[in-house]
């Protein structure tokens, strides 16, 4: 028994170094969960109808997609070389927000949208966004139209029918000449004194009442949400005093 003591000593001594040596080693540092990132996704249905005098792109129907993606908080960088995609098109980084106008056939208007956002280092962010509703102008159509007259303004909605912002400018001189909000119904008239004669006039109707929802989860800051504004537009030209019918 006793030639075995020097070797048990010798072990002792070992283990003892061995956990005195482990316990020296720095701690291994647990996998860091990416910063939440603040993300704004608006989204624009919108339904133009060309400028009177243009035949090439009448009943433009699109989607207007905007995307800010910031590090941390609504206050944080903006994030750049992310991949950002909605109905496999993917989205233009300008300055500091991603953005893609993605053009439909007015027979096949979609209902809903998807939006993909990846950035390296986390999980791929997925939303599936649906559109409460097309808006688009019925009167006046891209023409030219007489001046003394009352102008009727007319449109409508795919679904439900929602107040809206309808404004009026004089294109060649940029100031505002129409300023109604929150209409109910479908239709408004503008009387001919206030009707700028002899310019192009831009028309636009805008749902008043945005469509909202706030997205959760610990990959989006606090804040960050999706809104869905429908819009619709057209420009056309009114006649000035004594023009003839086929000025």
């Amino acid at each position: 028994m006793r030639a075995k003591c020097p070797l048990v000593a010798v072990l002792a001594l070992w283990t003892a170094g061995a956990l005195s040596a482990g316990q020296d080693l720095p701690d291994q540092e647990a996998p860091r969960t990416p910063e939440p990132l603040f993300t704004r996704i608006t989204i624009y249905p919108t339904a133009s109808l060309s400028r009177y005098d243009y035949n090439n792109d009448i009943d433009l129907y699109e989607i207007r997609v905007y995307v800010e993606l910031r590090r941390g908080s609504q206050d944080g960088a903006a994030v750049a070389g992310a991949v950002v995609t909605s109905l496999a098109e993917r989205l233009e980084f300008h300055d500091d927000h991603y953005e893609k106008k993605i053009v439909f056939e007015k027979t096949a208007l979609p209902a809903e949208l998807d939006v993909q956002i990846a950035v390296k280092g986390r999980p791929v962010l997925k939303e599936q966004i649906p559109l409460p509703d097309w808006l688009v102008l019925t009167e006046p159509g891209p023409s030219i139209i007489e001046a003394g007259r009352d102008l009727a303004i007319r449109w409508r909605f795919d679904r439900f029918a929602a107040p809206v912002d309808v404004l009026g400018y004089d294109f060649r001189t940029g100031k505002e000449f129409l300023q109604r909000p929150n209409v109910a119904g479908t239709s408004v008239i503008v009387p001919a004194a206030d009707l700028p004669a002899q310019t192009i006039i831009r028309i636009y109707v805008v749902q008043s009442w945005l469509y909202k929802r706030y997205l959760d989860g610990r990959d989006h800051a606090r804040g960050s949400e999706v809104n869905v504004i429908p819009w619709s537009q057209v420009f056309f030209r009114t006649k000035g005093p004594g023009e003839g019918k086929g000025s």
